[in-house]
């Protein structure tokens, strides 16, 4: 049996590439900047489906412009480990879109009579169970379909999405894989 001796050169120094490799957070932002990219057009087609109401209405206090749930739609970073991008209506900062939910999935309405009105304000307090279940005389309970603009804008741009994406991060793959041959 022979001793074989075999010296690798630069070991160190593709040691020290791969370690540069493994930052996560720079691998998480660069693919973060690639899904904002790509989810872009589903973006504008999610801005073109949104209904729009003709009026202004009001609820919490507030008076809610038409058009305001088009502005507030807007790419969401995902707090996960894993890099992703959402698309939905935003509620923090200025915009005000915490509806959102209620326009694309529908809602329940609630109408009291004159009666419980009365009783509301006497003290005598009904529950929203007991509205819900009818148990209290004279409520309605309607319901406002919904409108899934989100999934309208998916299904439209679902195909070209898909293979930007694959593109879009075949490219930075090998950006990474020249980085380490070089």
């Amino acid at each position: 049996m022979s001793n074989l001796d075999v010296n690798v050169t630069g070991f160190e120094e593709l040691k020290a590439k791969i370690k540069l490799l493994a930052n996560e957070k720079d691998k998480k932002k660069e693919i973060i900047l690639i899904l904002r990219q790509v989810a872009r057009p589903t973006l504008l087609a999610a801005k073109n489906a949104v209904p729009v109401s003709s009026k202004s209405h009001s609820a919490r206090g507030k008076k809610i412009a038409p058009g305001n749930l088009r502005k507030s739609l807007g790419l969401i970073a995902s707090k996960s480990n894993n890099p992703t991008v959402l698309i939905g209506p935003r509620a923090k900062n200025n915009n005000d879109g915490w509806y959102g939910h209620m326009v694309h999935d529908g809602h329940s309405i609630y109408r009291n009579n004159e009666n419980s009105r009365v009783a509301l304000r006497s003290g005598r307090k009904k529950s929203v169970l007991s509205r819900v279940t009818k148990k209290r005389k004279g409520s309605v309970v309607g319901r406002v379909e919904g409108i899934p603009f989100l999934d309208i804008a998916y299904e439209q741009t679902k195909s070209n999405t898909t293979a930007d994406a694959q593109n879009k991060l075949t490219a930075f793959i090998q950006r990474r894989i020249d980085k380490l041959s070089s």
